[in-house]
């Protein structure tokens, strides 16, 4: 079958399903076997504390680890098994500018770079190829007078959400961090009107169950179809996991939004999606729900090859049209994924609100959605 008006058979998007894990990391192994930081350049007590909580030596380095020449798992290894600790000396808080124009002007929160999870289409592969090394920003004095700062200066109501989960997933190392449970408290005590968004694949939450939050915390959670998380989130809780975690936060009045993202197109894509949907809606009723196709930047498939060479995706990439910076399905392709899910999310819940994440007015347009009034995820 071909898709009308583009010339790409189906096939060509298609992503191969392998009856085998090629990742052999359990998912049970620690996401962090190490913990460095930088002499001179990273508050000492902070570190420490840090470290002694993990259950971990602290290493200290005179200078940031560099690139190594490590390929697939053991890459891996040296850049998602690591936690560097170091302090931030660019702002925490900036604005996010989508360079084709096609994302509100959120506000982002930056505490890490990077993530310990090891999803195969993860897009910080390409963001931090220079410097791959998890990381965590430990300075907090100062990202706390950022955000007294921000909640008083003059911004438009609907920007006044931080989003954490732009550049890391913020709740993937709370056990060993505590950020989460220091920061919220914070937030909650310290501002009149920010709010703070958590975006997260984590289901880490038990000390965030009994923080005062005062409503300013929304809690938003990346979920997928099993297959997708079988086959390429590796070490991470399941769909499942992450809604059962939902569910506890939003019994304890935080605000849960979700994001079905990426959504990829293999031979059971419908019938999973639909499974997944009927699923979230047992669990929790999200507040909104966004939804996202597979977007590889054009230069993501050379480092996704270096960690993941038999990675099914690199495949799918030769199928995509190019689209600015990006890689995406055809259109067609989009509106039959989009459609299928937000008709199933209406016959749960008819006045949920729905987005789509960084997609061209014309998709909007093509499945009838309004673009007068977008309730994305990143906004208030």
């Amino acid at each position: 079958m071909v898709v009308r008006g583009q010339g790409h058979s189906m096939n060509s998007c298609l992503l191969q399903i392998s009856n085998s894990n090629r990742i052999h990391a359990p998912n049970s192994d620690p996401l962090v076997t190490e913990i460095r930081a930088i002499l001179g350049k990273c508050d000492d007590f902070r570190a420490e504390k840090i470290a002694k909580r993990a259950h971990l030596p602290l290493k200290w380095l005179d200078e940031a680890p560099s690139m190594n020449g490590e390929k697939g798992m053991e890459k891996l290894k040296h850049e998602r098994g690591v936690l560097l600790l170091k302090n931030r000396t660019s702002p925490f808080i900036e604005q996010f500018q989508h360079p084709i124009g096609r994302c509100a002007k959120f506000y982002k929160l930056t505490a890490y770079n990077n993530c310990n999870f090891w999803c195969e289409y993860c897009y910080l592969y390409l963001t931090f190829r220079t410097m791959p090394v998890s990381t965590h920003f430990v300075n907090y004095e100062k990202m706390f007078r950022e955000i007294v700062n921000f909640d008083r200066a003059n911004i438009p109501d609907a920007l006044r959400i931080l989003n954490l989960g732009e550049l890391c997933d913020p709740l993937a190392l709370e056990d060993i961090t505590g950020f989460a449970e220091e920061l919220i408290p914070f937030v909650a005590n310290e501002t009149r009107k920010t709010r703070l968004l958590f975006l997260t694949k984590s289901d880490t939450i038990r000390s965030l169950l009994n923080v005062n939050h005062d409503n300013k915390i929304i809690m938003s959670f990346s979920v997928n179809t099993n297959i997708i998380h079988q086959q390429l989130e590796h070490r991470t809780p399941s769909p499942e996991a992450r809604l059962v975690a939902a569910k506890k936060l939003q019994e304890c009045g935080y605000e849960i939004r979700l994001r079905i993202d990426p959504v990829i197109w293999y031979s059971t894509w419908e019938k999973d999606y639909l499974e997944l949907v009927q699923k979230i809606f047992s669990y929790v009723n999200p507040a909104r729900i966004t939804i996202g196709e597979y977007r590889p930047s054009k230069g993501l498939a050379t480092h996704i090859s270096s960690r993941f060479p038999e990675s099914s995706l690199l495949k799918v990439t030769s199928g995509l049209i190019s689209d600015g910076t990006k890689l995406r399905y055809p259109e067609e392709y989009r509106i039959s994924l989009f459609s299928t899910i937000i008709n199933a999310i209406k016959k749960y819940d008819s006045n949920v609100k729905l987005a789509l994440c960084k997609e061209d007015v014309k998709i909007w347009k093509g499945l009838g959605m309004p673009i007068n009034s977008l309730y994305c995820n990143c906004l208030e």
